[in-house]
C-alpha cells in the first residue's frame, strides 16, 4: 500500500471510535458524541497546520490569534478548558494559558494518521482539563509485513504569493516482527494575505522544521512494544494583532519548541481480569521564548518558559463476562517548570534579571486512579466509570515566598446507548468533568494578551456536568449523528479587572467566583449520491450565559458549520466546500475589552473553497483554490484575518 494511498469518502462510514471509551466500540454503539477523521479524510483536507485541520470538526471552532497558533473551541471553552491528547499521552501541560493558544500549533499535521473527539465527556477517560471534550490526535505508525517492504514518499506544498514552501519525506522499512518509520519536514510560511485585495497581513509569516522516529517490535505473540520520538522546532512567530494594535515593534514568540520521546508495551495475558495491559513512560519538553519591545523604546524584553514533563500510565483490560468488560489504571505527570525574565536596555546594553511569568522552579504532580465498565445487553450498551484524581503545586516565588498548593476531584462518566435495528441508535449520557488551577492559575505575574495578572495561590478546581441526548444512523448511503446537550460550570476561575494600571495594561485577580451554562446541539452526516460522489457536511452551535454576571460567556463562537460535494471521475477526485460563520453580537464585557474583537460583534461570513486531486501508482497532485469570492472575513474572537483568493498546492510521490 502506498504511503499516501487515498480512500473513497464512503471509506468512513463505519468507524471505530477508541477514546470514547480506551476501548474499541463502534460509533454507534458508544453513548457518546464522537467522531472519527482518518488518514484519507486528514489528507483530503491538505491542512496547513493542525488546528486548520481540525477547524471544521463537529462541536469544534477556530480562534487563530497569529498565524503560528490556533486554538481549538470544543463547545465554548478553549484555551486550559479543553483537553488534547497525542497516542495516548496528556498534550496539556501546567503552564497552558486560559484563553486561545498556540500549542496545537507544534503538532505536524504531516504526522496525523487519525483524530477522534469526544464531546460532552473525557474527565474520566482522560483526566483534568476535559469540562467539554476530548480531542486525541493519533500519528502515524511503522506496519508490519510478512515479506520486506521498504516505502519512501516525498511531499511538497507551495502557496500563491509565498505564503508556504513546505517539504517533507518518509521512509518506512517493514517485515514480520519489526517495522520502522522515520520522517522530516521543513516549512516556510510567508505572510498571509487579506480579502477583498486588501493585502499582506505584515508581520504574520515565519518558519519550522519537524522530525518523527518510530520503531516497532512484536517481541512474542504476545507481547508488542514501540519507542517514539518526535521535534517541532518554529523560529520567530510574530503576534501579529500586538503589534498592529498595541505599538509593538517587536512581539514574537522567538523560538516555540515541542519535543518527546515514549516508551509504550502491550501485553496480552490469558488471565480474565488482565486480558491487556498497556503501559506508556514518556518525557515531554516544552519551550517558549519570547521577545517584545515597544515602539520608540530601548528596552527589549525577553522571556523563557520550559516544562519538562515525565509521565507514566498502565491501562488494564479485562473481560469478566461475556457482557462485561472494564479498563482500569493509573496515570502520573510531573512537571518541573524553569521561567525566567530579563529586560535588556538595547542603548547601554545593561540587563536587568526580573521575575518570570511564573515562579522558576515550580512543580507540578498529578496523579489518578481510574475505572470504566463497559456493559453489553441485548441492544442496550452502558457505560459507567469513576476517576480520582489529586494535585500538587509547588511554587517557589522569590516575591510571595513558597506557596504549595493541593487539591482532588472524583468524577463520573454515565451513557446508555439503544441500538434500533442494525443501522440506528439513540444515546443518553451525563458526565462531571473538572479542572485543577494549574500554574499559569495560580502564579502568573506580568503581561498576559491584553492584561497584567497577579499570583492566585487560593484556587480551586472548576467544575463541569453534562447532560446530552443523542441519535446515530449508518448504512451503506447515508451517515447522520445529531446531538443535543447542556453543561453546567461552576466555581470557574474568571479574571476580575481592578482600577490598578500596570505599564499601560489594566491588572486583572483571578478567583473561583463564576457559575455558567452552556447549552446547544451538533449535526454532522453524510450522504453517498453513487460509487463516485457524496454530500457531507456539520452545523454546531452553542449558547453560553454567565450567570453569576448575568451576561454572556466569553469569546462563544456563532453558529458555524460547513458542507462539501465530493466526487471521483477516472483519476480525478474533487471536492467544492462552503464553510460559513454566521455573526456573534451576544458579547460579554471582556469581549468588548479585547482588543482582537469588534465590540459590536463579528460579522458573519462564508468562503467558498475548490479542490482537485489527480493520482497515479507512484504519484500525486492536488490543487486547492481558497476563497473564491476573495472575502475578507475574521474568525470570532481572532487577531488575524483569514486568507484571501489564493492557489495552493501539494505533490506527493511515494516508492
Amino acid at each position: 500500500m502506498s504511503l499516501f494511498a487515498q480512500k473513497t469518502a464512503s471509506d468512513t462510514l463505519q468507524n471505530i471510535v477508541v477514546s470514547a471509551s480506551r476501548k474499541a466500540q463502534t460509533m454507534l454503539q458508544s453513548p457518546y458524541s464522537t467522531q472519527v477523521w482518518t488518514d484519507s479524510s486528514i489528507r483530503q483536507k491538505s491542512a496547513r497546520t493542525s488546528p486548520e485541520l481540525l477547524m471544521n470538526m463537529p462541536g469544534i471552532f477556530l480562534q487563530k490569534t497569529n498565524q503560528g497558533g490556533g486554538s481549538l473551541f470544543v463547545r465554548g471553552l478553549t484555551g486550559n478548558q479543553t483537553l488534547l491528547m497525542l497516542d495516548g499521552i496528556r498534550f496539556n501541560n501546567s503552564t497552558f494559558r486560559y484563553g486561545p493558544n498556540q500549542y496545537l500549533n507544534t503538532i505536524d499535521p504531516f504526522i496525523l494518521e487519525r483524530v477522534e473527539s469526544v464531546m460532552g465527556s473525557g474527565a474520566v477517560q482522560y483526566g483534568s482539563d476535559a469540562l467539554t471534550g476530548v480531542v486525541h490526535l493519533y500519528s502515524q505508525k511503522p506496519q508490519f509485513s510478512t515479506k520486506p517492504l521498504l516505502q519512501v514518499g516525498l511531499q511538497k506544498r507551495w502557496a500563491s504569493s509565498d505564503m508556504e514552501n513546505s517539504y517533507q519525506g518518509k521512509i518506512m522499512y517493514g517485515q514480520k516482527n519489526w517495522s520502522l518509520l522515520v520522517s522530516g519536514s521543513s516549512k516556510k510560511f510567508g505572510d498571509l494575505i487579506r480579502g477583498n485585495q486588501l493585502g499582506a497581513q505584515i508581520p504574520s509569516g515565519y518558519q519550522e522544521g519537524s522530525s518523527m522516529f518510530k520503531f516497532r517490535h512484536q517481541a512474542t505473540k504476545s507481547f508488542e512494544w514501540e519507542i517514539g520520538y518526535q521535534q517541532m522546532v518554529q523560529n520567530n512567530v510574530p503576534v501579529y494583532h500586538k503589534i498592529v494594535l498595541e505599538n509593538f515593534a517587536i512581539n514574537e514568540m522567538e523560538k516555540q519548541k515541542y519535543e518527546r520521546v515514549y516508551w509504550k508495551g502491550t501485553a496480552i495475558t490469558k488471565h480474565a481480569w488482565a486480558q491487556k495491559i498497556t503501559g506508556i513512560v514518556a518525557y515531554q519538553s516544552s519551550l517558549e521564548k519570547r521577545r517584545a519591545q515597544k515602539n520608540a523604546s530601548p528596552m527589549l524584553r525577553v522571556e523563557s518558559d520550559q516544562v519538562d514533563t515525565r509521565s507514566l500510565s498502565i491501562d488494564v483490560e479485562s473481560q469478566w463476562t461475556k457482557h462485561w468488560s472494564s479498563n482500569s489504571g493509573i496515570e502520573m505527570y510531573h512537571d518541573g517548570v524553569g521561567s525566567s525574565r530579563s529586560d535588556i536596555n538595547q542603548s547601554s546594553q545593561k540587563i536587568i534579571p526580573m521575575r518570570g511569568l511564573y515562579p522558576d522552579q515550580s512543580k507540578y504532580e498529578q496523579s489518578s486512579v481510574f475505572t470504566l465498565h463497559h456493559i453489553r445487553l441485548n441492544q442496550f450498551q452502558v457505560e459507567l466509570g469513576l476517576r480520582w484524581h489529586q494535585v500538587k503545586a509547588t511554587l517557589p516565588d522569590t516575591t510571595l515566598g513558597l506557596s504549595i498548593v493541593q487539591n482532588q476531584a472524583l468524577v463520573y462518566t454515565a451513557g446508555i446507548s439503544r441500538l434500533i435495528g442494525t443501522n440506528s441508535s439513540v444515546y443518553l449520557s451525563s458526565s462531571s468533568g473538572f479542572r485543577s488551577p494549574n500554574l499559569d492559575d495560580l502564579g502568573s505575574l506580568g503581561i498576559v494578551d491584553f492584561r497584567y495578572e497577579k499570583p492566585a495561590y487560593q484556587l480551586k478546581p472548576e467544575y463541569s456536568l453534562n447532560l446530552e441526548l443523542g441519535y446515530k444512523f449508518e448504512n451503506y448511503r447515508f451517515r447522520q449523528q445529531v446531538s443535543v446537550f447542556r453543561t453546567s460550570l461552576s466555581n470557574l476561575i474568571t479574571r476580575v479587572k481592578t482600577t490598578t494600571v500596570i505599564q499601560g495594561y489594566p491588572v486583572y485577580e483571578k478567583r473561583n467566583v463564576e457559575e455558567s451554562y452552556l447549552a446547544g446541539g451538533e449535526w454532522s452526516g453524510m450522504y453517498k449520491i453513487n460509487t463516485r460522489s457524496a454530500l457531507q457536511g456539520q452545523l454546531s452551535y452553542v449558547f453560553g450565559q454567565n450567570l453569576t454576571q448575568n451576561e454572556p460567556m466569553r469569546r462563544i463562537p456563532p453558529l458555524h458549520g460547513s458542507i462539501q460535494y465530493l466526487i471521483q471521475t477516472g483519476r480525478f477526485t474533487s471536492q467544492i466546500e462552503h464553510v460559513f460563520a454566521f455573526s456573534q453580537e451576544r458579547l460579554s464585557a471582556g469581549d468588548k475589552s479585547d482588543n482582537r474583537m469588534n465590540p459590536l460583534g463579528t460579522a458573519g461570513w462564508g468562503v467558498v473553497n475548490l479542490q482537485t486531486t489527480y493520482a497515479r501508482k507512484h504519484w500525486q497532485l492536488s490543487l486547492q483554490l481558497q476563497n473564491l469570492g476573495d472575502v475578507d472575513y475574521r474568525m470570532h474572537g481572532s487577531g488575524i484575518n483569514g486568507v484571501g483568493r489564493s492557489i495552493w498546492g501539494q505533490f506527493l510521490i511515494s516508492m
